[in-house]
């Protein structure tokens, strides 16, 4: 079947019609099968992850993922419409508050509350959405006081639970999605002893969403009858992120470097996958898989000066000096504070003889304060030895020069001063390489743990165009 056929057969789907459960889908082998709401989501969203493996061409793989994403809007809308919970008229409906969850949020409360039908539950707003997170206040209405009892002033009535919603998307997903499971850990923790402390109810994840549905401790029988608290804790899987972090504590550098390229094949827009992979293999010597991870990382992240400077080191430790020095110079515009980028570059700029270049780069860095506080003390080392590489310079060619003037004059004298400014200018030159190479290994040999913990303080939200 040819390109045009295909996404013409994309074009002529319609996403409109409201669907039964459980749904029936035809698979590629022409076979009809049925599938419940949670199988039909992750089936269309193991598509989307699959899409650039199935097909080659862009405008394919761009057709499928909308198809995709299209047939998921379509299922948790009609998952909504036959099982979604009312709201009094007058009051913003679930769809206002939550869009197209909404279909995902009612199947998730009627599995927490074993109901086959609509699950009865008010839902107010507690903190409105902010960094990819919004907190709910759940009251299942068989849990609400008579009318005839006013609630508690400034609290919605009977005992509720706390939801947190987790939005897993654009720039910010892989970090909103790290912080999702890191709240299921602490609750986990937290929730083991006894007292009033917030406990884990339920909780529900996909691509694009997670729920923590949470309550205190005196109530939580009463929330979900049916969960035994006697039963073990949560365990809660690690993300692929935190695998990435475990297997560089081990010190197994190239799987780390394998699970970083796995990482970024299955999110594209995971800043630190990027910036570990990359910083990982330039520190082993592998400077042409290092230089592909951070040039892919700066499509992603075009205003990310530390994958920037990643991509600028590589090349520049691949010989391609001048793209490494533009690479360099374009990763302090938008990070001034990464001392690693301006001390490679100052490093560069003294190797290639612009010395002078290199003085100035480090004087307008004294008013930035550095990301890191041992490259801050080794751009004022190098500073203090560009400063006396050029004093002593000046103290040989003096010498030399004096020399020669009284060869004619006072022979010995003037050729002792020459010879003494030659050898104190040898000397100032081979003190000032060797401390050029200490600089750089120094740099070299603690780059993966200075990285890395650069990497944990920067979040990707922060740095995103």
């Amino acid at each position: 079947m040819d390109k045009s056929h295909k996404l013409q057969r994309y074009d002529r789907k319609d996403y409109s019609e409201l669907v039964e459960f459980p749904v029936e889908i035809v698979g590629r082998d022409s076979v009809v099968r049925r599938y419940t709401f949670e199988d039909s989501i992750r089936l269309y969203q193991r598509r989307i992850s699959c899409a650039p493996i199935r097909h080659r061409d862009p405008e394919l793989i761009d057709a499928e993922v909308v198809h995709c994403r299209s047939r998921i809007e379509q299922l948790r809308r009609s998952y909504f419409h036959r099982y979604g919970w009312g709201t009094p008229e007058g009051t913003p409906g679930a769809e206002e508050w939550f869009g197209d969850l909404s279909g995902e949020l009612a199947a998730f409360l009627c599995r927490v509350f074993s109901v086959e039908g609509r699950p009865e539950v008010t839902i107010d707003p507690v903190e409105r959405e902010h960094d990819g997170i919004s907190t709910w206040y759940v009251v299942r209405r068989a849990d609400e006081p008579s009318s005839d009892r006013p609630p508690l002033r400034g609290k919605p009535r009977g005992s509720g639970m706390l939801l947190y919603l987790h939005r897993f998307e654009g720039t910010a997903a892989d970090s909103v999605r790290e912080r999702f499971f890191t709240m299921l850990k602490e609750l986990d923790r937290t929730g083991r002893g006894g007292g009033d402390a917030e406990k884990l109810l339920a909780f529900h994840h996909t691509m694009d969403c997670g729920f923590v549905l949470t309550g205190r401790g005196g109530d939580f029988a009463a929330f979900v009858p049916h969960r035994d608290d006697s039963l073990p804790p949560i365990e809660v899987t690690p993300t692929p992120w935190d695998d990435v972090l475990e297997t560089v504590r081990r010190g197994d550098h190239e799987a780390a470097i394998r699970r970083c390229r796995e990482l970024v094949r299955e999110q594209p827009w995971h800043r630190h996958a990027y910036v570990a992979g990359a910083l990982l293999s330039t520190a082993h010597g592998d400077h042409l898989a290092g230089e592909d991870l951070a040039f892919v990382g700066t499509r992603y992240f075009p205003t990310d000066g530390v994958v920037r400077y990643y991509l600028a080191l590589c090349r520049w430790r691949l010989g391609r000096v001048g793209e490494g020095e533009r690479g360099l110079r374009e990763a302090l515009e938008l990070s001034p504070d990464v001392a690693a980028a301006r001390l490679a570059l100052a490093l560069l700029l003294v190797r290639t003889r612009r010395a002078r270049e290199a003085a100035a780069l480090l004087r307008d860095g004294e008013g930035v304060e550095p990301d890191d506080r041992k490259g801050g003390l080794e751009l004022e080392n190098l500073g203090r030895w560009i400063r006396w590489r050029r004093a002593l310079s000046w103290g040989a060619a003096l010498l030399v020069a004096g020399g020669l003037a009284l060869l004619v004059p006072l022979l010995a004298l003037g050729a002792s001063l020459a010879i003494v400014g030659i050898g104190l200018g040898v000397f100032g030159a081979v003190a000032f390489q060797r401390q050029l190479d200490a600089i750089d290994m120094r740099q070299r040999y603690d780059e993966i743990a200075h990285g890395m913990r650069r990497l944990q303080r920067r979040p990707p939200e922060a740095v995103v165009s």
